[in-house]
């Protein structure tokens, strides 16, 4: 019985192990790291968010053709007295896959950038900020759609006077 229990373990070990393999195999969506932002108190400052869709993959755009499509989403919450403004997305590129026949995706892949505007009262107070939230995206290949995922995005945001 020992035995049998033990095998029992091995195997299920073994699943997990392939699993987590597996998942790491999915598509993957990274965000470059950021460098330095300084904002002056009172101002307002445009910040690069760059992101690579890894190779044989594509996401959605922000604005897919169809309502029934997952559009990649940014959200960030920043820490007061940093306040966000708009988020300007790029445009997608049209691309046409052997699943979808004449019909055209709107899509990212490979290296992409959302640009997001961050703002400081005059009456700011200096210090590090931070801000963080995730960018929410369904990638696909060739063949298949994985189920949407989100990417933690975290950045720091220096209030100078």
């Amino acid at each position: 019985m020992k035995h049998f229990v033990g095998v029992v373990l091995a195997a299920l070990l073994l699943t997990l192990l392939v699993s987590a393999q597996s998942m790491d195999d999915k598509p993957k969506v990274v965000m470059a790291p950021i460098g330095k932002v300084e904002l002056r108190a009172g101002a307002s400052k445009d910040v690069n968010l760059d992101f690579r869709v890894g190779s044989e993959y594509h996401i959605n755009s922000h604005t897919p053709k169809s309502p029934l499509l997952i559009p990649t989403v940014l959200k960030l919450d920043a820490q007061a007295p940093v306040a966000l403004g708009d988020f300007k997305y790029p445009a997608g590129q049209d691309v046409a896959f052997a699943f979808t026949g004449d019909e055209k995706l709107n899509v990212y892949s490979g290296d992409f950038t959302i640009d997001a505007v961050l703002k400081a009262p005059a009456n700011a107070a200096a210090g590090s900020y931070p801000v963080k939230g995730t960018l929410r995206f369904q990638a696909c290949d060739h063949s298949a759609c994985y189920p949407p995922r989100n990417l933690p995005v975290e950045f720091n945001v220096t209030v100078v006077k």
